[in-house]
């Protein structure tokens, strides 16, 4: 389902308050409505809303329950345009043919207006409670065949003048463009949609998939001061060419160990494989693709895969002007495929003429069985996705890697990382996957002690239990292995803004973004450092950068709309808060913000609901709440709950601004000593 609010552009240019005001009524009725109905709050785009659903009665039951509460007043003036089709979701990218079909149908509407392809008529034409009407076969943009358009007519509901339609079409001029379509190709039309069936989307006039990664690429890299220099290299995802196009595990397996092992060479900048990786599938110049990233060199590939057979082609490339300074073909067995790897790495590290790898670098991966390395490669291809159905596969993949191999120091390595995820996100129970991710870890630095992962693992585990100098100790064992690679520095800069070290954690999480500034996280957390340092601007700042890489990156709406309330925008706050994907932060950040608001019994109410489901888990959130309302003794007793259920967000606490109303208290001091945290002596 995606509804917009009609002329909300004109409005906000005329009455700013009415608009937020507006804009504020819609999110609300939609959080609540969606709910009702089953559906799935996708992304909030400005003033338009992307909803999916499981079926398309539950679809349109919502849009009309949505139109007769917009049509009260205070009205709220809304379309909504509904699809029957084909999406699919991966990484916060949307895709799909249904995508643009509803983007099309939703174009024509007016306010109040329900709009429907024959597809969704179909599906609801036989249930009572909906009165429909044909709008005539129409000719969209960028839309191959003309669709028939329905709009829901009951009583009280406009319905578009037919003469008169206004929308996206082939040609833009008026509604003779409507056409007949031939019964049979109709017919077939309808048959197949029914049987490719996956989602119900609803789609916004002014919706954008997602803007592109280099526009927003370009922005991030605008802000890093680093020139480009002559030691940098990225190494872009490899393409796969094999005649199933079944092998782009492998593509992504061979480009990430390359990577990997390059970030072993002292005073070379790798850029890390979420920047590399985020031009899969574009067209982008490799001169441009130099400058968003801030190389000279880039490193491109294709892989081919027939049976047991496999071939891979590897460039080297000056990226300024695109003269290949080396390139190199593979024909190889499967059981060849970590050795073809290590000549690639090898023959690269030659041409950039820096020092070889240690010989050990490259003798440990040639010594891993043939299925065993294969079943990393898939693991580590999920696990780089970090959404939680990806992350029990890449688990999965890891675990049957060690059943075939119990002394592979790698598989222990991506087992430690997938329990040590899943336990900080709250998709398994911490001090359990906590447990397990120390066993793995451990057993990785025993197998293999040149892998910097297990060490980088240790650190986490030991900063979660609050020992800081046991954590930085095996930080700085992960970065002497791999001085380059980002996510460490990334977990030293916030290891660094968990004890106080602002300016030193401002300077390593920078260094994190130069090496991967398309990585989300890390401008996340780079947001989080001004928040915590008062510089509130530059936090908005990253915070939108992060949304632009990724709308539905978990937390980050919740992050600004807490930066809002700090500058007193409480509106602006709500809209943030409301559009969080997170629903436990979600409802964390609405308790705040209509806390600020004045509106304590909706805070309450909200508060008595998240307690009550709690169950160990948004502890230290709800002691955020009960601090920022000046509660200090129910804050207390949450934090002290949180410490005793070691719950991962309780590292976040020193120097939280919304815990400020505690540090005048003398118990605040106490719990930081406990925590193994600086306590100022004043």
């Amino acid at each position: 389902m995606f509804a917009d609010i009609a002329g909300y552009t004109a409005l906000m240019q005329c009455d700013e308050a009415l608009a937020l005001d507006k804009l504020r009524l819609f999110k609300e009725e939609l959080t609540l409505k969606v709910q009702e109905f089953e559906g799935k709050i996708i992304q909030y785009y400005g003033d338009g809303c992307l909803i999916i659903f499981t079926n398309a009665v539950d679809a349109v039951s919502c849009a009309k329950a949505l139109q007769e509460d917009f049509t009260k007043d205070p009205q709220v003036p809304v379309r909504i345009g509904i699809h029957l089709g084909d999406i699919l979701l991966e990484e916060g990218n949307i895709f799909g043919d249904s995508v643009n079909i509803s983007s099309r149908i939703q174009s024509m509407g007016i306010p109040g207006a329900v709009l429907f392809s024959d597809a969704i008529k179909n599906q609801i034409k036989n249930k009572p409670g909906f009165q429909l009407t044909s709008l005539g076969n129409i000719e969209f943009k960028n839309v191959d065949d003309p669709i028939e358009v329905f709009a829901l007519s009951n009583s009280g509901f406009p319905v578009p003048d037919k003469t008169n339609l206004t929308g996206k079409f082939k040609d833009q001029k008026n509604a003779n463009l409507v056409t007949d379509l031939p019964t049979g190709k109709k017919k077939f039309k309808r048959r197949l949609i029914f049987y490719i069936l996956l989602a119900v989307a609803i789609l916004t006039t002014g919706y954008i998939i997602l803007k592109e990664s280099n526009h927003s690429s370009k922005e991030v890299s605008e802000s890093n001061s680093d020139e480009i220099i002559d030691k940098s290299i990225a190494v872009l995802a490899f393409i796969d060419l094999s005649p199933g196009k079944d092998a782009e595990y492998l593509c992504d397996g061979i480009a990430n160990d390359i990577t990997t092992t390059l970030y072993s060479i002292k005073d070379l900048k790798v850029i890390g494989n979420t920047s590399s990786f985020s031009f899969k599938g574009k067209n982008e110049p490799l001169n441009k693709i130099g400058e968003i990233l801030g190389v000279a060199n880039i490193l491109e590939g294709s892989v081919q895969k027939e049976g047991k057979k496999i071939r891979v082609t590897a460039k080297l490339i000056r990226a300024a002007d695109g003269f290949q300074l080396w390139a190199d073909k593979y024909d190889k067995d499967s059981a060849s495929i970590f050795k073809m790897q290590d000549d690639i790495t090898n023959a690269v590290v030659m041409q950039l003429k820096l020092k070889l790898l240690p010989k050990k670098s490259i003798a440990s991966v040639s010594s891993t069985n043939p299925e065993v390395y294969n079943l990393i490669l898939q693991g580590n291809y999920f696990a780089g996705k970090r959404d939680k159905e990806s992350m029990a596969k890449a688990l999965d993949f890891y675990l049957k890697a060690l059943a075939i191999d119990s002394l592979n120091a790698r598989s222990w390595a991506g087992v430690a990382k997938c329990y040590t995820l899943q336990s900080n996100w709250g998709w398994i129970d911490w001090n359990l996957g906590f447990q397990k991710a120390r066993h793995a870890a451990n057993k990785s630095i025993e197998l293999d002690s040149t892998l910097a992962e297990g060490y980088r693992v240790l650190g986490a585990l030991k900063m979660y239990n609050f020992d800081w100098v046991g954590a930085e100790e095996e930080y700085q064992k992960a970065l002497s292995l791999e001085p380059g690679n980002a996510e460490v520095l990334k977990n030293i800069g916030l290891l660094y803004r968990c004890t106080g070290r602002i300016e030193e954690s401002i300077h390593v999480t920078k260094q994190s973004i130069t090496l991967d500034p398309l990585q989300a996280m890390y401008l996340q957390l780079y947001g989080m450092l001004f928040y915590y340092s008062n510089h509130l601007e530059e936090a908005i700042v990253s915070y939108k950068k992060n949304l632009e890489l990724n709308p539905q990156f978990p937390g980050t709406h919740f992050l600004l709309g807490k930066v809002y309330l700090l500058q007193g925008k409480t509106e602006l706050a709500l809209a943030e808060m409301a559009q969080e994907v997170n629903e436990g932060w979600r409802s964390v950040g609405l308790i705040l913000t209509y806390q600020a608001l004045g509106r304590k019994k909706e805070a309450d109410k909200i508060l008595s609901d998240v307690i009550d489901k709690s169950q160990n888990k948004e502890l230290y959130f709800i002691a955020e709440i009960y601090a920022y309302r000046g509660e200090k003794d129910k804050a207390f007793e949450y934090l002290e709950k949180s410490f005793v259920a070691r719950e991962p967000k309780l590292i976040l606490l020193n120097g939280n601004p919304l815990f400020k109303n505690l540090e005048s208290d003398p118990r605040y001091k106490v719990f930081l000593k406990k925590m193994n945290l600086p306590v100022d002596k004043n």
